[in-house]
């Protein structure tokens, strides 16, 4: 049961990466696993959305081991490091891309999403770290969300390698870093982006 669960999570992370929540559906999950509809079933998900929401608990989990595996202290660098190694993620994992299009989709349709991983929260926290070893008095109140929104806005841009990636990620969030207030942000930022990414198994 545990082994089917995961297989219908992994399909259906792919299809709502692919699709958009707008887009997926129990058919298509089960059309892309080369089962019948039934095979999914209602007793395993009892909706699309609680299928979107085990999607993105799954990928939580993952999250929490990407930032664990960090090894820069908190602050601008440690934030780079998160949002590029998420991003990475999201190119080599099913259920990673799934769920970050998801968030992005659902959070601005104002649906209620697991909060085992809370990114805004954990932004706040990196750039409070950094705003003290800055000196930065005050970082805008929706810096969190606009950092992720271009991060997960940048990722699907389409077909392009790693490191082209994560040029464009950086090119970002330098420029967003320094009108926060951290003006020498560049350095950090380009120290992250030189560490290996490791990805997870999946």
């Amino acid at each position: 049961m545990a082994e089917a669960r995961r297989a219908i999570i992994e399909a259906a992370g792919e299809q709502f990466a692919i699709r958009g929540y707008e887009g997926a559906s129990f058919a298509r999950v089960a059309e892309a696993m080369g089962r019948p509809k039934s095979a999914i079933g209602y007793h395993q998900f009892a909706s699309k959305t609680a299928l979107a929401v085990a999607v993105i608990e799954s990928q939580q989990v993952r999250w929490r081991e990407i930032e664990g595996r960090l090894p820069q202290p908190h602050g601008l660098e440690r934030l780079a490091g998160l949002l590029l190694a998420a991003s990475l993620d999201a190119r080599s994992c099913p259920v990673a891309a799934g769920a970050t299009r998801l968030l992005h989709e659902l959070r601005k349709q104002g649906v209620e999403v697991p909060d085992g991983f809370d990114w805004y929260g954990i932004i706040a926290a990196e750039l409070d770290a950094a705003a003290r070893a800055h000196g930065v008095a005050e970082v805008p109140s929706f810096a969190p969300e606009l950092l992720l929104g271009a991060t997960f806005g940048v990722y699907e841009t389409g077909d392009v390698d790693d490191a082209a990636l994560a040029s464009r990620l950086t090119s970002l969030w330098v420029p967003l870093l320094r009108s926060f207030g951290f003006l020498d942000a560049e350095d950090e930022v380009q120290r992250a982006a030189a560490q290996e990414f490791v990805p997870l198994p999946h």
